[in-house]
């Protein structure tokens, strides 16, 4: 008797499991999206420096308050490096995904930004 219990709940165990598996398929695909929806950004305006790290491999914000570190994905090496030796606090406006350190900035102290084509 206690057999067929165990029995009965494994195979009820294995439906529950196959009946799951598609649907977790397809969560996981959502997962994979090459492209940023605009539900799924943040614009952001912050107070920080920029900085040229090599372990980044490029140039970062590293915001004040909080303390962060965004990597700016829209380089301009040349403006960004005048920045970056002048070493001042800047307000950067620009465009975060969510739960991404990936800054894409539009403005610096309220002047236009343009990233390198």
């Amino acid at each position: 008797m206690h057999a067929k219990k165990v029995m009965r709940g494994i195979v009820t165990l294995a439906i529950m499991v196959a009946l799951a598996v598609p649907g977790l398929a397809q969560e996981a695909g959502k997962g994979q999206k090459a492209t940023i929806a605009p539900q799924e950004a943040l614009k952001v305006t912050m107070e920080g420096k920029i900085v040229f790290m090599k372990s980044y491999g490029g140039y970062i914000v590293i915001s004040e308050m909080p303390h962060e570190e965004y990597k700016i994905i829209n380089e301009n090496a040349k403006v960004l490096s005048a920045l970056a030796k002048e070493g001042n606090t800047l307000k950067i406006e620009g465009i975060l995904p969510r739960g991404a350190y990936l800054l894409s900035i539009e403005k610096i102290d309220g002047k236009k930004y343009q990233g390198d084509k």
